[in-house]
């Protein structure tokens, strides 16, 4: 009688199916790690502007409380001061900045007039912000009616989905924060 000897290993179909699955599951991994690396920068970013915003709330109340005694006139020349020597922000031009910019800040803060302030290194030091990178990037939109009403703006934008996003209300509503 003869013996049969048995074959022992892996026929090349099945080495084939083995490496084509394989690099189905690496590019998978690949494409959702990149995606949650944009996400997490995106989110940096965000969690800057959030906290840039808080910061900008607490100066609108301290200058407010400097400022609730004077005349409108006398308001807003003492407000300009106060936002420049005690805070270092520089009251920019709101028209140098791109209509995409201004279109991008939120509707309750645009709902009259409003002042645009540049965030430099200084402030955002000024701030307690020192850790913040980028940092001439940032700036303020005020209302002036209320200014307690606010929006950050990030001049360069923020990539996400394929939209780019200049303002903390549009990445926050986006970003659902």
């Amino acid at each position: 009688m003869k013996l049969l000897r048995e074959e022992k290993g892996i026929t090349i179909v099945a080495l084939i199916i083995t490496i084509i699955v394989l690099i189905i599951l690496a590019s998978i991994s690949i494409i959702e790690g990149t995606k949650l690396i944009e996400k997490s920068e995106v989110e940096n970013i965000v969690t800057n502007m959030i906290t840039i915003k808080a910061k900008a709330k607490v100066i609108a109340e301290e200058v407010n409380a400097e400022v609730w005694d004077l005349t409108d006139e006398e308001k807003q020349t003492k407000r300009e001061n106060l936002y420049n020597e005690n805070y270092k922000m520089e009251k920019g031009d709101i028209s140098s900045i791109s209509s995409e910019i201004r279109s991008n800040i939120d509707e309750e803060v645009t709902s009259g007039e409003y002042e645009y302030y540049q965030l430099t290194k200084e402030t955002l030091e000024h701030m307690g912000l020192s850790d913040i990178e980028d940092t001439d990037n940032y700036a303020v939109v005020y209302n002036k009616e209320d200014y307690t009403k606010l929006d950050i703006i990030y001049l360069p934008g923020i990539e996400y989905n394929g939209i780019i996003y200049y303002t903390v209300s549009k990445l926050q509503v986006e970003l659902n924060l």
